[in-house]
């Protein structure tokens, strides 16, 4: 039975017993000491053969090596890009950061700085929320800019935080002038940083390029802070009113830091 079963297991791996018993012939023959020219003759054939059945074997492995080094030249090039992409970030955030400053140092407001540490927290409003409250001096309807221009106003007040509607919402109103011009209106949110002004008097010398600041008329907003500039005249031939399209000095999505206007006597000139 165990003659039998001997049998059948050689018959079944034959390719691989006949490879391994060459293989260790052929060992054996290139590590013998024996240098007769007949044994040199089969001990070349031999190295012959080997290098050709390993040559696979030594492929595959090239490959596998050749694939780390790929992986780890793609992390390291991953972990370059970050390093960039953090040093630009860093750039961009420290120029803001001196705007602000530059912004705060030159303003005859009394400003406030903030951080913005919460978006879209009000579900009825497009708003956001900062890290100052009433015990930093901020009240209600306290109006929200940025060294750009205006963002909104505070709509609640806490005592560590307060939340700030912004332009960006659908139900935003601000009294506005168009420079040079002095023409007046009522600016809207449409779209991103596209807002619009209705019902200015046609025969306003408007053009693109214009200016456009708060007008001072409301309570909450001091005159001239800055909000956009003139990109569109539309005018109906038979209407006396013009609709201007106005695009917001910021980007209302990407606010980080921010002033609160918490005296409201001065003008910003």
């Amino acid at each position: 039975m165990i003659v039998r079963n001997l049998y059948l297991f050689i018959l079944k791996n034959k390719p691989h017993i006949a490879f391994v018993l060459f293989f260790c012939i052929s060992l054996n023959l290139l590590l013998t000491s024996d240098y007769s020219p007949s044994l040199n003759l089969v001990r070349g054939k031999a190295l012959d053969i080997f290098s050709f059945l390993y040559s696979p074997v030594a492929w595959v492995k090239s490959s596998f090596l050749i694939e780390e080094e790929n992986a780890l030249l793609r992390e390291k090039n991953l972990r370059l890009a970050l390093q960039v992409e953090s040093m630009v970030h860093l750039v961009t955030e420290n120029r803001r950061l001196e705007s602000l400053l530059d912004f705060k140092r030159e303003s005859k407001l009394t400003l406030l700085a903030a951080k913005v540490v919460n978006k879209g927290i009000h579900s009825n409003v497009t708003s956001l929320s900062i890290d100052v409250g009433s015990y930093s001096g901020v009240q209600l309807n306290n109006p929200v800019l940025t060294s750009s221009g205006v963002i909104g106003k505070t709509i609640f007040v806490s005592e560590q935080s307060s939340i700030v509607q912004l332009m960006s919402d659908l139900n935003y109103r601000l009294s506005v002038r168009i420079l040079p011009s002095d023409a007046t209106g009522v600016l809207r949110w449409i779209k991103a940083n596209l807002c619009e002004i209705s019902e200015v008097q046609k025969n306003a010398k408007i053009v693109i390029g214009d200016k456009v600041v708060t007008s001072g008329f409301s309570k909450i907003y001091p005159r001239n802070l800055p909000v956009g500039e003139v990109i569109r005249i539309a005018s109906n031939r038979d209407a006396f009113q013009q609709t201007i399209s106005v695009r917001v000095n910021d980007d209302l999505g990407s606010l980080i830091n921010i002033f609160v206007i918490t005296d409201q006597e001065n003008e910003f000139d």
